[in-house]
């Protein structure tokens, strides 16, 4: 069946709730699970004549610390279910783009997703990353809507 899942984790507890369930798939199938979270490279932001800067080191450094801190729940949480996980932070302006690119590079048959389903005027304005992985990878996504 499935040999290495991909979990993409923002950090969300919305996104989390899917980790144990992904964690129970990949055990009941015997697959290896390859956990990514997507950071966005670092940009400067102005608004108007007032400008917050923050300083391109310390994005980087904090970027880097909050995404181990999000794969090590990952990793913690699949190591003492006995699966295999790899762990990856990926820096990318696209979310959406980098999930379908570290599937390939990984060799990863299934992607697995978090959505919460948005509609209307919210999904539109909110946009939707699995959505986007959904019209453009050809590998199987399977879509955690939350329990």
């Amino acid at each position: 069946m499935y040999k290495n899942i991909l979990l993409p984790v923002d950090g969300s507890e919305f996104g989390m709730g899917s980790v144990p369930y992904a964690i129970k798939l990949a055990k009941t199938v015997g697959a290896s699970l390859t956990a990514i979270n997507v950071t966005a490279p670092y940009e400067t932001v102005a608004v108007g004549e007032l400008a917050s800067f923050l300083a391109a080191d310390d994005y980087m450094k904090r970027a880097a610390a909050n995404s181990a801190a999000i794969l090590d729940r990952v990793k913690r949480a699949a190591e003492e279910a006995d699966v295999r996980v790899k762990a990856y932070q990926v820096q990318h302006a696209h979310a959406w783009e980098a999930i379908i690119q570290t599937a390939k590079e990984q060799g990863c048959d299934l992607i697995l997703m978090a959505s919460h389903g948005r509609r209307g005027i919210a999904g539109v304005l909110l946009g939707s990353e699995t959505k986007k992985v959904l019209t453009h990878t050809t590998t199987p996504v399977l879509v955690w809507r939350g329990e």
